[in-house]
């Protein structure tokens, strides 16, 4: 065990050796009585006895000097430091819908999960499981949320940072099929902060996460600006469909019917489920993921409030939405309020390409259908060593355990003060044979 702050024991010893020696050194004032004139008392041999007092209220003292070093203990925060092993094992479970069975990911977990070791379970959320981890596997249940393994790795820190007195080095273990949508723009800064590599175990993946046709589909007229966008991303049998006209019936079906995205961006007009904005207005940037245009954009239409919606796939620079998507039977539907001028050079500007990349995208509910790259796969494994003891950062705040404790029982020991000073007796007293004379003289 050490202490976090162990000026405030030292200080505590310092007042518990005090109470003591006050306790030795304070005496009562011995009773006097009158006594007779010197010349009258007769010349004889004197006999001086020296009597050695007796302490009393040892109970007392013993529990003042206990709750003062109780006070003294818990201030300076003692914290059990446990013997260190070789290796502590950190594993993150994916028990996301894009996890195929969830039999496989308890399989792997089981294998690599040993006493003591941490488990981070995680789906759009990520938790440590605290208590016996390795009984916790057998209850691991496939959530119907999507995978997001940024604040996966997050939490895996957090919990090194924790345990890392625990162990000489940390591995940290990924259990997922590791599909594109679980890794996103900030996966790759999170991993910067973790100082060793990274096991990857891939498991297999739903079924709804099989590879996509590539390409886009795109049903515009020779003249429209878009043509121009989309180059090199066109394809006669894509699953997704971007409408510049007007949608019909058969889209809606072909949305439905299968892992299809519609992407209706009109040329002219609104998109169903828009109104007009009156009036008008100018927004400087929209932005789309990582993706952001900054130009000066006529904004002409409003999302109708009472339309449903999965999740807003662009924003306004001032936060309000330009492009929104809903589930409908195995696929989704994105609706786009972005004009696209014919005049100038925005379609032409590689910011306004990786834009357009970002809205005829797979929608959020079958974007699990893709698999992560294999290079954005290799770059989070990383290489070297394990995460070292002292290449992992402390963690900013401790919560030692004991410290309740410690409090508890000093104030127990205060209360218990009152009670034995309320029935204490002189701090010191003679002998019960000179106490027996002392009274006689009195009485005399």
């Amino acid at each position: 065990m050490t202490f976090l702050a162990p000026m405030f024991f030292f200080v505590a010893l310092g007042v518990a050796a005090g109470a003591v020696a006050l306790h030795f050194i304070v005496t009562r004032q011995p009773t006097s009585s009158p006594l007779p004139t010197v010349r009258f008392v007769p010349i004889s041999a004197v006999r001086v006895t020296t009597v050695a007092p007796v302490p009393e209220d040892l109970l007392l003292l013993l529990v003042r000097v206990l709750a003062v070093l109780l006070l003294g203990a818990a201030l300076a925060r003692p914290v059990l430091v446990p013997a260190r092993r070789p290796v502590l094992r950190i594993v993150l479970a994916d028990v996301s819908r894009a996890v195929g069975r969830i039999e496989s990911v308890r399989d792997s977990v089981r294998t690599l999960l040993g006493d003591r070791d941490v488990l981070v379970v995680f789906d759009s959320s990520a938790r440590v499981v605290r208590g016996r981890a390795a009984d916790s596997v057998a209850r691991l249940e496939r959530s119907a949320r999507g995978g997001r393994l940024s604040p996966a790795l997050i939490t895996a820190i957090r919990a090194a940072s924790a345990a890392r007195e625990t162990a000489d080095s940390v591995e940290l273990d990924v259990v997922s099929p590791l599909r594109a949508s679980e890794l996103d723009g900030a996966t790759q800064s999170v991993r910067a902060l973790w100082p060793g590599r990274i096991r990857v175990v891939r498991v297999a993946a739903s079924a709804d996460s099989l590879a996509l046709a590539p390409g886009v589909e795109l049903r515009a007229a020779p003249s429209d600006p878009m043509m121009v966008a989309t180059a090199g991303m066109l394809s006669s049998n894509a699953s997704v469909r971007v409408l510049r006209g007007e949608p019909t019936a058969a889209d809606s079906v072909w949305a439905s019917s299968g892992r299809h995205t519609l992407v209706r961006w009109p040329a002219g007009g609104a998109p169903p489920g828009w109104g007009a904005r009156t009036p008008p207005d100018t927004v400087g940037a929209v932005i789309a993921g990582e993706a952001a245009v900054v130009t000066p954009f006529e904004r002409r239409w409003r999302l109708d409030g009472a339309a449903r919606i999965t999740r807003v796939a662009a924003r306004w620079v001032d936060g309000a939405p330009a492009a929104v998507e809903r589930a409908i039977g195995g696929g989704c539907i994105r609706d786009v309020a972005i004009g696209v001028s014919p005049r100038g050079d925005l379609v032409l500007r590689r910011s306004f390409g990786r834009l357009v990349q970002a809205l005829v995208a797979p929608c959020e509910t079958v974007a699990g259908s893709l698999a992560a790259d294999s290079g954005a796969i290799a770059s989070l494994a990383g290489a070297g060593a394990l995460a070292a003891h002292d290449a992992i950062a402390a963690p900013n705040v401790l919560d030692p355990p004991l410290v309740p404790w410690l409090l508890a029982s000093a104030i127990a020991l205060a209360l218990l003060e009152l009670l034995v000073r309320r029935g204490s007796v002189p701090m010191w007293s003679l002998p019960e044979g000179d106490r027996a004379d002392a009274r006689a003289q009195e009485v005399a």
